[in-house]
């Protein structure tokens, strides 16, 4: 099973702008947003999906849309996959996110997420913001990649061999599964409209390319 999996093109106009997380918290494509999922529909014009796929988010369900009106073909299935959507912020949603990641680096003695992914990658800073989460529903990293794990696993058990398949999802997410499946991140987080290409085998998942 090929899998391109693309980032979701996601440029809501009050959240974004206004450095606010955005995880589960869902909102709109701004224009630029809406540029950016076309510009990556341009990108992919040429290829001839089986199936699409995206998280359940409205935000990923509109990018989806918008690439699979610009591809050839007719699909066998175009639905939703909530296992992947984004990475959940908890508490912390719709927040700022400087402020808040200032707080959450303070008791190492840091202040910024980029502190944190220098002391211990991906997995400090998800699980670090999981330790600071006054309401405990922030994801921690063991989390996302259970969840990650099963969406794959749903892919297998659905999708036929062999298979092209466009699957939206978002910038945390995509990062936090590539670090999990040995690709350097440092710096280097998926671009609105992004494109990842992995392969779904039995028995593993694999980075083709990262953040093109």
């Amino acid at each position: 099973m090929h899998l391109p999996f693309i980032s979701c093109a996601t440029a809501p106009l009050f959240l974004n702008a206004y450095d606010r997380m955005q995880g589960w918290i869902d909102s709109d494509l701004s224009d630029d947003g809406i540029t950016q999922s076309q510009e990556a529909a341009e990108r992919l014009k040429d290829i001839a999906f089986d199936r699409a796929f995206s998280s359940d988010l409205g935000r990923a369900m509109t990018t989806r849309d918008i690439i699979v009106n610009h591809t050839p073909g007719a699909l066998k299935e175009n639905g939703e996959l909530k296992s992947f959507r984004e990475v959940n912020f908890g508490f912390f949603e719709g927040l700022n996110s400087t402020d808040i990641w200032h707080g959450i680096a303070a008791p190492y003695g840091k202040s910024t997420q980029a502190d944190l992914l220098e002391i211990g990658g991906m997995e400090e800073a998800r699980n670090a913001m999981k330790k600071a989460d006054p309401s405990d529903e922030a994801e921690s990293y063991d989390a996302v990649i259970n969840r990650m794990k099963a969406g794959f696993q749903e892919l297998r058990d659905h999708c036929e061999f062999n298979e092209n398949i466009l699957l939206v999802s978002h910038g945390t997410l995509i990062r936090t599964m590539a670090d999990y499946l040995g690709v350097d991140t440092t710096d280097n987080y998926p671009k609105n409209g992004g494109i990842s290409q992995l392969t779904v085998y039995e028995d593993q998942v694999a980075f083709e390319s990262y953040n093109q």
